[in-house]
């Protein structure tokens, strides 16, 4: 590897912004090249980010540039294709998730990529700071066993505004044709947060809501999880939930042995016999949160230490959407 870490983002999308303010915050790093095939998309987010070089796709990249590793940040059905690009040039991987619309693909994609390159899922909730905050506390034994987890998110982003628009497709237009929507973009997040927190789980039973004009998927979705020595947890999303923001909104509930943690609006909370408090910035949280997982990525590659969300690692939280959506009778990609 080059003394400098250099790097390619593939996508010029909404969420690629995200990605380079990211990248930007690093010392010893260079964002060398840019593909989209909106030309138009890539000249900007190069302009805005001082990237030299631009590209119509990933394999012009690939031959022309010299990259220790590509940022994958295109949509969902591209990322196999462009995973299995890069391990060939033996350009190291960081993807956003899901690694590939059902587990079947995401099985054959990680063992035909095997150890040929790291590879590493973009998957940046848990690196919220609040959420590494609880994790730092259930670490510390300050909620003793953990024994319950409830996880929900609202957003009435896919209802329509005064204007008649629906923020949550404006933003991200995409949503619209998803046939698997909230639980597999959205929980798929909430999953893994989950069971980081609280250790292996498996699906019990999962409710979806089906029927908003505006998107194919699910834009409702309950699901319940059990691990091991009686722990359970609940994961809950709604796009349309009326009354709450356009933006998505966390809460958090932990409860331990000892004692409990709950995260509701910005305010995170210790409940326990030496009581903690802590207010966050949810907008600086959400940038955070992408700054985090890169950072995480780029010292995982200087040090060789092993990824938190290696992808091996990830195929484990797209079992619990696929059985979810097994639960709910959609199981279609």
């Amino acid at each position: 590897m080059s003394q400098r870490l250099r790097v390619g983002l593939a996508g010029a999308g909404w969420v690629s912004a995200h990605h380079l303010a990211g990248w930007k915050q690093l010392p010893d790093i260079d964002v060398v090249a840019i593909c989209d095939p909106d030309g138009a998309k890539a000249r900007e987010r190069a302009a805005t980010f001082a990237i030299p070089r631009v590209y119509a796709d990933a394999a012009s990249m690939l031959e022309a540039e010299r990259l220790d590793a590509i940022d994958i940040a295109t949509p969902m059905h591209t990322h196999a294709a462009l995973c299995r690009l890069a391990a060939d040039c033996g350009v190291h991987i960081l993807c956003q998730k899901p690694l590939a619309p059902t587990l079947v693909e995401a099985r054959e994609l990680v063992t035909s990529i095997g150890s040929r390159v790291r590879f590493m899922v973009h998957e940046n909730w848990r690196f919220r700071p609040q959420y590494r905050q609880v994790k730092a506390w259930v670490d510390a034994g300050d909620l003793g066993d953990v024994r319950y987890c409830r996880l929900a998110t609202r957003s009435s982003g896919l209802l329509p505004d005064e204007k008649g628009r629906r923020p949550a497709l404006e933003r991200q237009p995409f949503l619209a044709s998803l046939s698997r929507l909230i639980i597999g973009e959205a929980l798929v997040h909430h999953l893994d947060v989950v069971t980081w927190l609280m250790g292996p789980m498996h699906v019990v039973s999962a409710k979806a809501a089906h029927g908003l004009p505006a998107v194919n998927g699910e834009h409702a979705a309950t699901i319940l999880l059990s691990g091991d020595e009686g722990r359970w947890s609940l994961v809950e999303g709604d796009y349309a939930a009326a009354g709450y923001p356009p933006a998505q909104a966390d809460s958090l509930e932990l409860i331990g042995e000892r004692g409990s943690a709950r995260f509701e609006g910005s305010r995170l909370t210790l409940l326990s016999a030496m009581p903690q408090e802590a207010e966050y910035n949810l907008a600086d949280s959400y940038s955070r949160s992408y700054a985090g997982a890169i950072a995480h990525f780029a010292q995982c590659m200087r040090e060789g230490a092993p990824f938190e969300t290696a992808a091996a690692e990830h195929l484990a939280v797209l079992a619990l959407v696929e059985a979810a959506y097994a639960r709910v009778g959609r199981i279609g990609g």
